[in-house]
């Protein structure tokens, strides 16, 4: 039994590091496809068509898991608004990705479990000690130390990875309190949809012509976030979250060496130290909250 248990939490270590990579690879073929234009609006219909094919392969896999029931999936209006929480952040987040070094990003974005600490103190009356309110002074410290103030080199852009971190936060509470017996990946197709139709309608502004490379692209991105949302359930299902969830930091390392090898971006120290300040002040968290009970 002992035995089994091991090995279930090593495959779930190993969906979950699957899970950030998919997720980071997607984000890198967006990026790409961005810089091709270099124009901000471009987002809008990127987001868009990926949103279409990623529609595609979710819905695909609900419906041989026999779980494509529309009924049930559209009879929330809770999963409407957090698709649209997930709309506000999505736009923050990738206007970070094509203003900002990619590895720097995800930095930044894994202040949001230290965010959520800060959130439950304040606004939902959770007992946050003096070990957990140490970690989140030394989480801000480390974004401090990312964006160094003194220099500032890519402005102000920095907001917008930390308004998406504050945004995901606030999704994240809102999910604890939906109601209904919705499979995971019912909720990823709904809130898909709903990001689709907004970058849609967003897109509208400005509408450009994508080449068949672009387009392929674009698949093949959407591809890899529908395998993200596939393997972050299957590591759920197979192993404890106080076991995986730390190795949701290896999203840092995934796009520093997408950063390096395709946008020929290198960190510089500040980063660095940056990211340890965080991802140190995340498993501090994280541990606080396994001996608490939060989390099994």
């Amino acid at each position: 039994m002992k035995k089994k248990i091991f090995n279930n939490e090593l495959l779930g270590i190993l969906y979950m590091i699957l899970c950030q990579f998919s997720f980071a690879t997607n984000d890198a073929m967006v990026k790409y496809v961005y810089q091709s234009y270099n124009e901000i609006f471009v987002l809008n219909q990127i987001i868009f068509l990926r949103g279409i094919f990623a529609l595609f392969f979710i819905g695909l896999f609900l419906f041989f898991k026999k779980k494509l029931d529309f009924k049930i999936i559209f009879s929330s209006s809770q999963l409407t608004i957090r698709g649209l929480l997930e709309s506000f952040a999505a736009i923050c987040f990738f206007i970070g990705v094509a203003t900002l070094p990619f590895g720097m990003v995800y930095v930044l974005l894994s202040l949001a479990p230290i965010i959520l600490t800060t959130f439950g103190a304040l606004f939902l009356n959770e007992k946050v000690r003096w070990r957990r309110w140490t970690a989140v002074i030394l989480g801000f410290a480390g974004v401090v130390v990312v964006i160094n103030p003194s220099e500032l080199k890519f402005g102000y852009f920095f907001i917008f990875p930390l308004m998406a971190a504050i945004l995901l936060s606030f999704r994240d509470m809102y999910t604890k309190k939906i109601k209904g017996n919705f499979h995971s990946l019912q909720i990823a197709f709904v809130t898909c949809l709903v990001v689709t139709i907004f970058f849609g309608l967003l897109s509208l502004y400005k509408i450009y012509i994508f080449n068949l490379n672009e387009l392929i692209i674009l698949f093949v991105s959407s591809f890899f976030l529908s395998l993200g949302y596939i393997f972050s359930i299957a590591t759920i299902k197979i192993a404890l979250v106080s076991v995986t969830s730390t190795f949701r930091y290896s999203v840092i390392i995934w796009g520093i060496l997408y950063g390096y090898f395709y946008f020929n971006e290198i960190p510089n120290t500040n980063t660095y130290i940056g990211a340890v300040m965080i991802v140190i002040s995340g498993l501090i968290i994280i541990s606080r909250q396994k001996k608490l009970g939060k989390i099994k």
